[in-house]
């Protein structure tokens, strides 16, 4: 097959869903609205929006896990619909992209598995694509032990991870699987960006990179605070190399042994002020920085520019969930602010 992307087509589908995007205006109103049920009425004025919470909501309006799996469900059906574009390294490494998705639906129904409480009724939370997916999750649903889940496994990314855990270790620490799943799947996303023509493999890599950057801080810093890992494990679960983040960087990020200069490793490394005397909100720092990184590749051209859409429309739905958990336990609207990675100054 030709490798091919129609940049015009890309380019043309992402500016006509530009307005689909939630500005700093949006997210302003947002803050000043009174309840959940209007902050849904708004969001649902951005038509795609509309289709998947409309899809989820019920009488008494939309729970909060619902409502995550209306939100991600949005990016699946984005990522579809610029996949008529391309073919070839191209298409390869936006399926791979948008595999994703089927990866959060395995790590749910793994967890279900390993509490014996797998059953039909959570297809409901899938947000996997339909017509790419790469394992049957029908079959997923009916398995009755992790030997049969396994072998409906065979043949995809995640089977020589899976294949490795028994069921006595995964019910004491199953994140220990969720963490090799997502190493696997960003070593094979790496892998494929080195497919693309040259321009698109330079700024894929870029931003791919700096996402694994915010991921492997994050990471290594709970790591150290909250799990009892030694820094061979802790570097042994991390993503690898990213983009500011060499494997060197890594190392010495999981084998410092005082929390106060790890703090100060990773704001050097990121080159931003990540770690203050106070580390809360760190999940939102890290997304902050990311989310900046994103914004100065506004004005790219090419593969870059839908790999900056995707992302930023992750951002954009974590602020919205942010938004709506602010207003359901009743903070006042400079607490929610705190919260969001678009953080609004108004």
């Amino acid at each position: 097959m030709n490798e091919f992307v129609s940049y015009y087509a890309v380019d043309a589908k992402l500016k006509s869903r530009k307005p689909f995007l939630l500005t700093r205006e949006d997210f302003s109103r947002m803050i000043e609205l009174k309840d959940i049920k209007q902050v849904i009425t708004y969001i649902s004025k951005k038509d795609t929006y509309k289709m998947f919470l409309e899809e989820h909501a019920t009488e008494d309006g939309i729970h909060r896990n619902d409502l995550e799996v209306a939100l991600w469900c949005v990016n699946v059906y984005e990522i579809e619909k610029m996949l008529h574009f391309m073919s070839g390294a191209y298409k390869e490494f936006f399926k791979l992209m948008l595999q994703l998705y089927e990866l959060r639906d395995i790590e749910l129904l793994i967890r279900a598995l390993m509490r014996d409480e797998l059953h039909n009724g959570l297809s409901k939370n899938f947000i996997h694509s339909k017509k790419y997916a790469t394992v049957d999750f029908n079959r997923l649903l009916e398995a009755r032990d992790i030997v049969e889940f396994t072998k409906i496994l065979n043949g995809s990314i995640y089977y020589s991870t899976v294949r490795t855990i028994d069921k006595n270790e995964l019910a004491v620490s199953e994140w220990h699987l969720e963490m090799k799943i997502n190493a696997a799947y960003y070593k094979l996303l790496k892998e494929k960006a080195k497919s693309l023509h040259e321009k698109d493999r330079v700024i894929a890599t870029r931003i791919l990179g700096e996402r694994i950057d915010r991921l492997n801080v994050e990471w290594i810093y709970r790591a150290k605070r909250f799990y009892e890992l030694n820094n061979e494990e802790i570097l042994l679960y991390s993503l690898g190399k990213g983009y500011k983040i060499s494997y060197n960087r890594l190392k010495n990020l999981c084998y410092v042994e005082d929390i106060a200069k790890f703090r100060v490793l990773a704001n050097k490394y990121l080159g931003a002020e990540i770690f203050f005397e106070s580390n809360d909100l760190l999940s939102k720092k890290v997304d902050n920085w990311l989310y900046s990184k994103l914004l100065e590749k506004e004005n790219i051209s090419g593969i870059g520019k839908l790999m900056v859409y995707i992302y930023t429309l992750e951002m954009d739905q974590k602020d919205i969930i942010a938004i709506i958990e602010g207003l359901r336990y009743q903070l006042n609207k400079d607490e929610i602010k705190e919260y969001l990675i678009n953080n609004i100054r108004t």
